[in-house]
This record gives C-alpha cells, structure tokens and sequence, in this order.
C-alpha cells in the first residue's frame, strides 16, 4: 500500500495531465473558431447572462479599457453586443449575440463529444470506477469551497462559486 504521500503525488501527477490534454484539444477547438482563450473566457462568461463592463474587468482581473478592448474585438466579430443598463444609463451591458450563442454551444457540443470518447475507451467497470472517482473529487471541491466561505481570508466571491458550480 502506499503512503498518503505517495498518493497525493500521483493525484497531482494525474490531474495535471488530464488538464493538459483537455486544454491542449479545447486550445485547438478554439483555434479553429480563431479566438484567443481569454475571448472565449469572456463568452462563457456572457453566457450565463449579460454583464456589465466593469463585472467583467473585475472577472478577469484586468482595468476597465482592457476589457472594453477585448469586447470590442468580439463585438467586431459579430459575438458580443453592448448596450445601456437600464438602471444606470452610464453604465454598459455586453451580452452574447445569437451567433455568439451558437459559439459557446459548438464549443460545449465539442466537448461533450470528447468526454463521450473517452467513456467510449473505458469499459462498463472502468467507467463506474471512474465515475465514483470524480465523485469523492467533487465532493472534496464542495468542502473546501464550504470551507473558505465559512473561515475569515477564504471567502470567495458569489460569482465565482457559480463559475466553479456550473463546471
């Protein structure tokens, strides 16, 4: 049996390389849509519902003109449309035009064909061990997350935890 040391090294190994090969053929998806990740970032984020300029800056951790730039290269390419806030005429809306709809759901279709594929290569016991597997995962995902809302400095924004729920 291994030491408690030992497995977290291999956990760690392991989900690194599955990150790496998810990202290196979403990468790939994307490059065919001929969209930066950071773009197709911001339309996932538009896809639960419009936001506000400075909610997306604040998203991605950049100013303000930086966020404005980046819109408007997917405003340029028919992705993204900006508008008023009715609640505060100052203030700008983007939201997800129907092509850029139609985007993020060839991107979820894309890989939901790929997890498909890889269910494919496991058979019917392997599968069920995997799902049990990603299920004690998740549930360490919840806890923890439990556990920074409750304890002082740990505390993550509501609008991250629907990001990490929606994943």
């Amino acid at each position: 049996m291994q030491s408690r040391e030992d497995s977290v090294e291999k956990l760690v190994e392991y989900m690194t390389r599955i990150q790496r090969h998810l990202r290196a053929r979403r990468a790939a998806a994307w490059l065919e849509q001929d969209l930066t990740m950071q773009q197709a970032k911001t339309l996932f984020f538009l896809a639960d519902g419009p936001r506000r300029m400075s909610g997306i800056a604040k998203r991605f951790g950049v100013e303000t003109p930086s966020a404005t730039a980046m819109i408007h290269r997917l405003v340029t390419k028919g992705l993204v449309e900006r508008g008023r806030d009715p609640s505060d005429r100052r203030a700008v809306i983007c939201s997800l035009t129907t092509a850029g709809r139609e985007t993020v759901e060839k991107f979820w279709s894309l890989r939901f064909a790929r997890f498909e594929e890889l269910a494919g290569e496991l058979d019917e016991e392997e599968l069920s061990k995997a799902v049990s597997g990603m299920e004690i995962i998740l549930d360490a995902i919840r806890r923890l997350h439990l556990r920074n809302e409750i304890f002082p400095g740990g505390r993550i924004d509501e609008e991250t935890r629907l990001d990490e729920a929606r994943r």
